[in-house]
């Protein structure tokens, strides 16, 4: 196997953790997430098995389906060593932020740009909602952001750099006939 193929995956199995992350596109504010935490990325969410969108995103936590031309600005990771267990624990999880959802804190995520810990409580933004998650439901080895000061308080540009994040190989695009010459 080489590098390239350790850290690329074609297909999704079933029970596999996946993680989405805007490289552009999402909101209003992704220029100022772009600015203020220095990479690529600027939300980040879940991708359930039933092939929605879980995010905390303004004002609380939601699922829905995806947009027309969406997937174009999405990364796909899955996160490596998930079991289908972790799948379930998730899965649960998801249920359970449904009906109870933490709502979203804008203070937090200008809190985090400027290096000020979390304020107190249930509340969160994008990433730092995944990141409770896998958290709460999977074992520490799977931890994509382990050496955070503040449990969960990491950027989706953080969360896409992590090692144990394997993306999803883009599909190649087969040109007609006439364009291959």
């Amino acid at each position: 196997m080489t590098a390239s193929e350790c850290h690329y995956f074609d297909h999704p199995h079933r029970g596999e953790v996946l993680i989405g992350i805007w490289a552009r596109g999402h909101d209003p504010m992704d220029a100022a997430i772009k600015f203020l935490t220095h990479g690529r990325g600027t939300h980040a969410a879940f991708i359930r098995g039933n092939g929605n969108i879980i995010e905390n995103f303004y004002p609380r936590v939601r699922e829905r389906g995806w947009n027309p031309g969406e997937r174009a600005t999405v990364e796909e990771y899955r996160l490596a060593g998930t079991t289908q267990e972790d799948w379930a624990a998730l899965e649960s999880w998801f249920d359970e932020q449904l009906k109870n959802p933490p709502p979203y804190s804008i203070q937090d995520l200008f809190r985090y740009a400027v290096n000020l810990p979390p304020v107190p409580g249930a509340t969160c933004f994008c990433s730092m909602w995944v990141l409770r998650g896998i958290r709460l439901k999977l074992s520490p080895c799977k931890q994509p952001l382990a050496r955070l000061e503040y449990p969960d308080y990491g950027d989706p540009h953080e969360l896409r750099i992590s090692p144990l994040l394997i993306r999803r190989r883009k599909p190649k695009i087969k040109l007609a006939p006439s364009f291959a010459a």
